[in-house]
């Protein structure tokens, strides 16, 4: 096992091990599949963990998917008509407790019998409550999309004028709120991407506060992307200075500087534009694990495509994408890699 893939993090785990629990409840499931599984599954105590904990969500949906799903349905309905933090289902964190309470690392208690005989309907179900779920632990985007001025949803796009001649692109599940006063010009970056093109006055400084980390500009255009924690500013004209508790660096056009690893990174140059592909509505893999590749194309869909098999999850990927079209991109994976794809409820698919 390589050390790209044992450095997955843990939501990449969580998602590999709920696809490899659904895969090996299908009747339809071959012996090679279960070497694969009981080889990922033993390879790493952290895989064992994520895997465990999705048999103990099972157990605890198995029974009342139906209902979780119907109540869901209407939560969604509600919050969307009335988006509000206090809106969060007391069911929903009932349950999140009592899977953080039950046993971890089970181990081999926790490998499935074998598949036959099962209803592959009443599985899909189950997974469909196991992914509404996950769906609903998302109200933190939720919560952060009440606060933003403007958000955008998974694929889309949005571009903002704003009063001072300063322009916004926000690219794909992104949220921001705009923090105008008299001596400063503010936007607080919730999560996601956007690009600011910022109108010079330099009585007025424009700042994308991330969070950890901060850009400052007078007069320029420059993307900040933020993601778990972490900050990238992207420059394409004039200079910005981004600082990070003491630490301070100026960053000019064609470099980049990272917030990461709990501080500020040093400033790189960049020899080509493809940090800002976006844009163009296009996403450049240049020899990357399909895991970091599914990464970056599951921000442009509703659902998630997740790789089950460890060898495909660690071949190598090169290519220019079109995000507009996330299909297209799974099409051209699955040809490119020789690989399967098992479609499931909530636009997920799974790889193999």
């Amino acid at each position: 096992m390589s050390d790209k893939f044992q450095s997955a993090s843990s939501d990449s785990l969580s998602d590999q091990a709920l696809a490899w629990f659904a895969r090996l409840q299908a009747d339809d499931v071959s012996d090679e599949a279960r070497r694969q599984f009981e080889t990922w599954y033993h390879a790493d105590p952290r895989h064992a963990a994520a895997y465990d904990k999705s048999c103990n969500l099972w157990d605890l949906l198995q029974q009342p998917a139906e209902r979780v799903q119907l109540r869901l349905q209407a939560e969604a309905a509600k919050t969307e008509a009335e988006p509000s933090p206090a809106g969060t289902t007391a069911w929903m964190q009932e349950v999140g407790q009592r899977l953080e309470q039950l046993p971890r690392g089970q181990g081999e208690g926790c490998l499935p019998p074998p598949a036959s005989g099962r209803n592959l309907h009443r599985v899909a179900l189950g997974c469909l409550g196991l992914l509404l779920l996950v769906a609903g632990w998302r109200l933190p985007e939720h919560w952060q999309n009440w606060r933003s001025d403007y958000h955008t949803v998974a694929g889309q796009q949005l571009s903002i004028d704003l009063e001072d001649g300063s322009r916004l692109t926000l690219n794909t599940d992104t949220a921001l709120a705009v923090r105008y006063s008299d001596n400063l010009r503010e936007i607080e970056l919730l999560r996601g991407e956007a690009y600011f093109e910022v109108a010079p006055n330099k009585q007025r400084p424009f700042v994308v506060d991330g969070g950890h980390a901060t850009a400052r500009a007078v007069g320029t255009a420059y993307s900040v992307r933020k993601q778990a924690g972490e900050l990238r500013v992207v420059v394409s004209e004039g200079t910005v200075e981004v600082g990070a508790d003491s630490a301070k660096a100026l960053v000019h056009a064609t470099e980049q500087a990272e917030y990461r690893q709990g501080r500020l990174q040093a400033v790189a140059r960049l020899d080509n534009d493809d940090a800002l592909a976006w844009r163009r509505r296009q996403t450049v893999f240049h020899r990357q694990p399909l895991t970091q590749v599914l990464e970056e194309v599951n921000r442009y869909r509703q659902g998630r495509i997740v790789a089950v098999n460890p060898r495909l999850a660690e071949r190598v990927v090169n290519g220019v994408f079109n995000n507009a079209d996330p299909d297209a991109v799974l099409a051209a994976l699955t040809t490119t890699l020789q690989a399967k794809a098992l479609r499931m409820p909530g636009d997920w698919v799974l790889l193999y």
